[in-house]
Parts: structure tokens; sequence; C-alpha cells
């Protein structure tokens, strides 16, 4: 995909809802900026609260996996593993303790604005107008 960078969040937005709704991804996508496009989303998610605990981190990929990535195969383990591995997330030599890393990797990819999107509305009104379009398609072959 030929993304241009930085990625606004009308991009953003757009791309998320492609790759959660649309695509029927069963794993991470094989295009780096998509899958960065998936981990920021996660980010988001998660929030910048603070340290969390290995069971608050977990509930959190939960919900996003519940929420807003409909990716098959994919469980909070490996996000979890995954966003350490990409540089998102730390966690202490015990893996008790994570932390949203900041800025966190690639954040010159993404513009100021990403940071100020709810994933979970994103979504919702992404689904919300693929229903509205397929209303329509469904009265015009009426």
């Amino acid at each position: 995909m030929n993304t241009p960078l930085p990625i606004t969040a009308a991009v953003f937005r757009k791309r998320l809802v492609d790759l959660c709704c649309r695509s029927g991804l069963a794993d991470l996508p094989k295009d780096q900026i998509d899958q960065h496009i998936l981990f920021k989303s996660m980010m988001l998610l998660v929030g910048r609260s603070g340290p969390l605990s290995g069971q608050e981190m977990d509930e959190k990929l939960k919900q996003w996996i519940n929420q807003i990535g409909s990716i098959k195969k994919l469980d909070h383990a490996s996000l979890r593993r995954w966003l350490i591995d990409a540089g998102y997330i730390t966690r202490n030599s015990g893996g008790t303790c994570y932390q949203v890393a900041q800025p966190g990797p690639h954040a010159d990819w993404f513009s100021a604005e990403v940071d100020e999107l709810n994933v979970v509305e994103v979504i919702q009104t992404g689904l919300e107008e693929i229903a509205r379009r397929k209303q329509e398609f469904m009265q015009r072959g009426k």
C-alpha cells in the first residue's frame, strides 16, 4: 500500500475501518504501514494512563480484539508480544508491569491529530457507514 506519510486522521480512520471491518484478515497484515496503523490503534485504546499490570494490559488488548480488530487469528498474548517487539510498549524484567512507549516507534509516521482519535468510535462509525451503504445497495436492487 502506498500511504503518504505522515498519516492524517482521515487516512488513519479509513485504513483502520478497511483493515478491521472489510479486509477479512486472518492475521496481521504483511504491509508494514498497515501493521503500524493497527498497533497505533491498540495504543490509542490502551491510553497513556501510566503503568499497567499484566492483567490490565491483557484486558485492554482483549477489548481491542472484541471492539476493534476482527482479525481471526489474533489473541491478546500474541498482540502483547508484537507490541513489545515493535517498541509500542515496554515491560519490567518480571513481565508484571507494562508501559506505553512515548512517543512510540514511527511517531513521525502519524500526524498529531491521530492521537486524538477514539478508535472505538472510528470503528462504530465505519460499521454504520458500511451498513448504510449495504442498505442503499439492497434498496436499489428491489
